[in-house]
């Protein structure tokens, strides 16, 4: 059954020739998250001092709403790679950032200390699956040897998000005060979320896969399902 399986496999990529590059789009659909994701976390440093300025906290008061986002973010690591097995990255990644990004809008009309601390607490809560599903994605569309390369790449969107954005973000609140920087950084994340949910596919239902690709990415260590992958390689690489 299973050499079967490559026969009809490589007949198809005989036929098909070139493998498409289609995973390198997908990398760049996560590398656009983790920048949001760091975005939707640094934007309240920026918007620290008038913050504090607003609602006169004390000093306790500002590092407990600084410290909320990590305690859910911990707390749940464990529940978020459970979530990861049971719901496909299209539907649970869509989920997560348009949850974090409608918190964050939120914290743009919160009118004190416990509004503020829960919506943070909220946040983290949302974001805790993100980096599970960056592994998941990859782990399913990168053989082996291009995976590292791959975490290296969305994982420099971190970095992106926390340094050369910081500008722009500081800029933003000049222009709309520290409410609309959580306004605008939380739509940005629930329009992107639409977009993932609208272009990502697992590589079994991604319509401009070729089978030669499918191959590359299976006979590297891809986690691609072999029933399915027959599927996809007799149906000239559409499902």
């Amino acid at each position: 059954m299973v050499n079967r399986y490559f026969n009809d496999l490589m007949a198809t990529i005989t036929t098909q020739g070139k493998p498409t590059r289609i995973r390198f789009r997908v990398l760049l659909l996560i590398f656009v998250n983790v920048v949001i994701n760091y975005m939707d976390r640094s934007n309240l440093a920026v918007a620290a001092s008038e913050i504090d300025e607003a609602f006169q906290f004390t000093p306790v008061q500002m590092g407990l709403i600084f410290s909320a986002f990590s305690w859910t973010y911990l707390a749940f690591q464990v529940p978020g790679g459970i979530l990861v097995n049971r719901f496909s990255p299209r539907i649970l990644y869509a989920f997560s950032l348009i949850a974090w990004s409608l918190t964050t809008v939120m914290q743009g009309f919160a009118r004190g200390f416990v509004t503020l601390f829960g919506l943070r607490m909220a946040t983290g809560a949302f974001e805790a699956p993100a980096f599970p599903i960056n592994n998941r994605v990859v782990s399913n569309w990168f053989p082996d040897q291009e995976r590292a390369s791959a975490i290296a790449v969305y994982t420099s969107g971190q970095f992106l998000g926390l340094a050369f954005l910081m500008p722009v973000l500081t800029a933003i609140q000049a222009e709309l005060g520290w409410k609309g920087l959580f306004v605008v950084t939380g739509m940005i994340g629930i329009v992107w979320g639409v977009v993932w949910y609208i272009f990502y596919r697992d590589p079994l239902q991604h319509k401009k896969v070729n089978a030669a690709e499918l191959a590359h990415i299976e006979s590297g260590g891809g986690l691609v399902d072999k029933q399915d992958a027959q599927k996809h390689a007799l149906s000239g690489g559409r499902i």
